[in-house]
């Protein structure tokens, strides 16, 4: 890293797709996978167990405020089961949302959270004098997020990032129009074919410079977006929603929402759930049981538990149809802001091989000259494997440097 100027004087890289309460981001439509996929897998079992999450929302997948209205739906379900004592398996947004509506209707509800804390992929840590977020950190589709009204009535800073107006360069040359080759790809790649088939096969009559721009498209419209590679991905995945609707991320932390949102429930912490028998009248996992269990652990350790009879068939296949996609942080602190400025806070980097293609400048908000890079997929393996975090921080600096290289130079 002889090349770098700049070098950082704090910096945090997350892991989630180590995490064994995660094995990853959030989840994505595997190759066949369709919303439909997603609905089938939080279906009610036999009037006293349902599947909930992000992962089973078809409207906000990947969502903190999906994850929060499926959390609603599995409650309303208990309620509508006649529920007296409700398991909540997992205190992210989904099981907080689920355990909050049954404590308002006065049914007794327990949650169980696997971890040390609250808020399960949403996690706020101290970097230096500000507060970043590991995992999620906007309040996405604003205008329709009911998290966003609770953040409102708790007075709670909030800035808005204009994913349409990025401050964007690319390694090789000047930008193309990213936008217009991603919607002409929609309009005319074959959806009967495998999305990497598809993909091929509509860039075979295209000429370089189109081949190049549905590259950088692709790379931060989807990959970066599903995390996942064109191989592993449904052509559904095309359509999912992302980004882009007014966002707002939270400058003193997500986890200042949780904690608000958690208040008063009976939550009990380290107690990771790694069997649920619904054999008979009651739902028993551990030394607990009731007569309704809401699981909401995410895709990547549902596998791991063990059920009691199995999940049916429907829930087999919707789970072989779904992923947990793989993406990762790096964020970085300096004594100045040496890069330059994105009036909307937001910057895109299209490199080949792709590498840290998107970054959030939080300086304005925190106070303090800090960034935040996004890695997904394939790009995790080429960057993390075998570097410590600190040399993952430097190749991270450097793809921030490269990016502001090139700005220069146009």
């Amino acid at each position: 890293m002889d090349s770098l100027r700049h070098h950082p004087i704090r910096f945090h890289v997350t892991h989630w797709s180590d995490d064994p309460f995660s094995r990853g981001a959030y989840s994505s439509l595997l190759p066949g996978g369709t919303p439909e996929h997603r609905r089938s897998l939080g279906e009610v079992l036999d009037g006293k167990l349902v599947l909930a999450g992000e992962a089973c929302n078809p409207v906000a997948p990947a969502m903190t405020h999906g994850a929060w209205n499926d959390g609603l739906r599995a409650a309303r379900i208990a309620i509508e089961a006649g529920a007296r004592r409700v398991l909540v398996i997992g205190a992210g947004f989904a099981g907080l949302a689920a355990a909050r509506h049954l404590r308002e209707a006065g049914i007794e509800c327990v949650v169980l959270e696997a971890r040390d804390r609250l808020g399960g992929r949403v996690h706020s840590i101290a970097l230096g004098p500000v507060w970043v977020d590991e995992g999620a950190a906007w309040l996405q589709q604003f205008n329709d997020n009911p998290l966003a009204i609770h953040a409102r009535q708790l007075g709670l800073p909030l800035r808005e990032t204009d994913f349409g107006q990025p401050l964007a360069a690319a390694a090789d040359g000047t930008l193309p129009d990213i936008d217009a080759a991603w919607e002409a790809l929609r309009a005319g790649i074959d959806r009967s074919l495998p999305l990497a088939d598809g993909v091929a096969r509509y860039l075979e009559s295209r000429d370089e410079a189109v081949r190049r721009a549905t590259r950088f498209a692709l790379d931060a419209n989807l990959i970066l977006e599903a995390c996942l590679p064109l191989e592993s991905l449904s052509v559904d995945a095309l359509d999912e929603e992302g980004v882009g609707a007014g966002d707002r991320f939270l400058p003193q932390g997500y986890s200042q929402l949780v904690a608000h949102l958690a208040e008063g429930l009976d939550i009990r912490l380290n107690r990771p759930a790694t069997a649920i028998d619904w054999s008979g009248d009651q739902v028993r996992v551990a030394d607990e049981s009731a007569d309704f269990c809401i699981c909401t652990v995410p895709i990547g350790v549902l596998r791991d538990i063990h059920f009691n009879p199995p999940l049916p068939p429907a829930q087999q296949n919707a789970l072989d149809h779904l992923g947990m996609g793989q993406l990762e942080k790096v964020v970085l602190q300096f004594d100045e802001r040496w890069w330059p400025v994105s009036p909307s806070g937001y910057l895109r980097w299209y490199d080949t091989p792709a590498s840290f293609g998107e970054w959030l400048d939080l300086t304005d908000a925190v106070g303090t000259p800090t960034v935040a890079g996004l890695i997904a997929a394939d790009a995790l393996e080429r960057v993390f494997a075998g570097r410590s975090d600190e040399e993952i921080a430097l190749v991270a600096c450097e793809a921030l440097q490269a990016w502001a290289d090139a700005l220069r130079r146009l």
